[in-house]
């Protein structure tokens, strides 16, 4: 059971803030016999802590590098220190700040630490964001001589770190949705298409969304089509390799309503554009999800326009 305490902080907004404590490192978890607990905290670490880690697994030099520091904290002592941690060109920049001004043994440890935690994050990040596109040959070589520890470390931290920026818009995306009713069974792949389609545009991803949208808008095209007798046509569109929305939309003219197939039309054609253009802003893409469940609530729910033969309407 969650204890609530007196604080301006929505569910949503701690949530979102345990998460990115939780991928700094900023938690402990005991355990016993009714299962486990977890504690996140918010405070910052002691200049104890942080000497600490700045110390974890550095040889004895270093070591005595900043006990000297810390019975003299010298700009001298202060660049020695840094440059067994940085090097000496990242050492020279960051003694820039101490020249000239009243050194503290506090403020050191502090900037170094800082640094240090830059340092790690900038390298966990661009090892994650390597994976996920095209990177130089030598990224990958860093990333063979990683000890797999660090790599899951760096996975689990980038990712986490990620999520708790994201989560308080997907829940406002989400919040955003309604269910959809509608009268007619929904064909499996119909269904699948949509939901994904509904995940891609909760998690920010707006071009695969769009994409999605295009296929499902397909699937349902093709349900309803045959539910409506047009199993001739569409197997003709087999026969002559010609299965493309634009054809289905064309047939479902002469079935569904106008504004219905207009919209599928645009969706079709924004998600061309997405494929083999340029890629399309947000709000276009959020625009053509609203139309997509639009299109298929309407494919689902609303009884076909049936028109006349042209000879009948005089």
């Amino acid at each position: 059971m969650a204890k609530r305490s007196k604080s301006t902080r929505t569910e949503v907004e701690l949530i979102s803030w345990a998460v990115s404590r939780i991928a700094q490192g900023q938690y402990a978890v005991s355990e016993d016999d009714n299962g486990r607990e977890l504690w996140v905290n918010e405070r910052e670490p002691s200049v104890e802590e942080m000497e600490g880690e700045l110390l974890h697994r550095r040889p004895e030099a270093v070591r005595q590098k900043f006990l000297a520091l810390r019975d003299n904290c010298s700009v001298d002592g202060i660049r020695s220190v840094f440059s067994v941690l940085f090097g000496e060109t990242l050492a020279g920049m960051l003694i820039e700040s101490f020249v000239g001004v009243p050194t503290c043994y506090e403020v050191v440890i502090a900037t170094a630490y800082n640094q240090d935690r830059a340092l790690v994050q900038q390298v966990q990040r661009f090892l994650v964001q390597g994976r996920e596109g095209l990177r130089a040959s030598g990224l990958a070589t860093v990333e063979s001589g990683a000890m797999p520890e660090a790599i899951e470390v760096a996975v689990v931290s980038h990712y986490a770190e990620e999520i708790s920026k994201l989560f308080p818009r997907m829940i406002k995306r989400a919040e955003q949705m309604r269910i959809l009713a509608v009268e007619h069974p929904v064909s499996d792949a119909v269904q699948h298409y949509l939901e994904e389609a509904s995940k891609c545009y909760v998690y920010g991803r707006f071009i695969a969304c769009l994409v999605v949208c295009r296929s499902a808008i397909e699937f349902a095209l093709k349900d309803r089509l045959l539910e409506w007798g047009k199993a001739r046509d569409l197997q003709q569109l087999k026969d002559d390799r010609k299965e493309s929305l634009w054809e289905l939309i064309k047939i479902g003219r002469t079935v569904f309503q106008k504004a219905t197939m207009d919209d599928a039309d645009e969706v079709r054609t924004k998600a061309a554009n997405a494929v083999h253009n340029a890629e399309p802003g947000p709000d276009q893409c959020r625009s053509m999800f609203v139309k997509t469940r639009g299109i298929l609530s309407e494919l689902y729910s609303s009884p076909p326009v049936r028109r006349l033969p042209p000879t009948a309407l005089g």
